[in-house]
């Protein structure tokens, strides 16, 4: 749980073809459901949608951050979809979204919930590791391109 890519597989890497934010959210669940610390996708479903229904996930700078926790998730599990056309996303700055990390965890472990967050979005806010992304065309080059890119450092010296 030291970063991001400690989180991310490669059958969890998709380029979304998206053509709106609903369609996209679909497959990003559905990613997420292949993992086996899932154990109910209705139930993730319905947790991603009500909580995109309270307030946008779209944090601002062409990224999005849909999460949920919940009992019928074992484990953290993390996906990221790479949309090849922006999607409008309805993010706090209005400008559509090309990087989409989904994470959804259990219920029990919120510390560590509010960690993998955190670190998700102060990497992302790198400008250089947003543009490697995007211009990635395989799921290994994903997994490259984070591995360049430096986790965050808490205060205390720990990786986030």
């Amino acid at each position: 749980m030291n970063n991001l890519l400690s989180q991310l597989t490669e059958d969890r890497i998709v380029f979304l073809s998206a053509s709106d934010k609903n369609q996209a959210l679909e497959i990003m669940v559905d990613v997420l459901c292949r993992a086996a610390a899932v154990t109910d996708c209705a139930s993730l479903r319905r947790a991603i949608f009500d909580r995109e229904r309270i307030l946008s996930t779209g944090i601002g700078l062409g990224v999005a951050l849909p999460h949920a926790k919940i009992a019928e998730v074992r484990d953290f599990v993390v996906a990221m979809g790479i949309a090849q056309q922006a999607i409008e996303y309805g993010a706090l700055d209005d400008r559509p979204v090309q990087i989409i990390v989904m994470i959804a965890g259990p219920t029990h472990r919120q510390s560590d919930y509010l960690k993998i967050l955190a670190q998700v979005t102060l990497s992302l806010k790198n400008r250089g590791l947003r543009e490697a992304l995007i211009a990635c065309r395989t799921a290994d080059d994903v997994l490259r391109a984070l591995g360049k890119s430096q986790p965050p450092v808490a205060t205390n010296g720990a990786s986030l």
